[in-house]
């Protein structure tokens, strides 16, 4: 059974291939986004990392996340890593789909317009920053940028499918779950 790790950006889709993925496999699921930031806020690295670590115990998994630096254990051990780097025009939909949904429904812990504009523009410019931020340290979330994911992506290639547009995406699920 093979081990994925799914990298993108907010509204790309990385949740929803993903368990798509585990389901197909009847792998364990990882939402990074719960190893990084608990309740109290950030996660310090050395709990991220034995999390990573006990990610990497299972024979199976699938990873997903934005994170780059402390997650770089899984891309090794990664036998597939899909890249989901579509249009910001169409994750920004995406971003306001959720959050109009999660609020209508009373769950949103960030309702508010005030907070979606702010996210927005936040992924806008991650999105469009035209070269990496060098990180401050192997768990700065906030050095993560389009281009930074890219140049950390190189060694991969071997194993990186990049997706830019949804029928990228569905091509890759169709022929992971069909190959594998």
């Amino acid at each position: 059974m093979p081990a994925i790790h799914i990298i993108g950006g907010a509204g790309s889709g990385k949740t929803t291939l993903a368990r798509h993925l585990a389901a197909h496999f009847s792998s364990p699921c990882y939402d990074l986004d719960t190893v990084a930031w608990g309740s109290a806020g950030k996660v310090p690295l050395a709990e991220r990392l034995t999390a990573v670590n006990h990610i990497l115990s299972q024979p199976a998994w699938v990873t997903e996340g934005v994170f780059l630096w402390w997650t770089e254990p899984l891309l090794v051990q990664a036998d597939h890593i899909i890249w989901l780097d579509l249009p910001f025009p169409l994750r920004a939909w995406r971003i306001v789909k959720r959050h109009a949904l999660a609020s209508w429904r009373g769950y949103n812990p960030h309702a508010g317009l005030g907070n979606l504009l702010r996210f927005l523009q936040s992924v806008a410019r991650t999105h469009y920053a035209q070269n990496p931020t060098p990180p401050t340290a192997p768990d700065d979330d906030f050095a993560i940028t389009r281009a930074g994911t890219a140049v950390f992506l190189t060694p991969y290639q071997h194993k990186l499918t990049h997706c830019q547009h949804p029928r990228d995406v569905t091509a890759v699920q169709r022929f992971v779950t069909r190959a594998l």
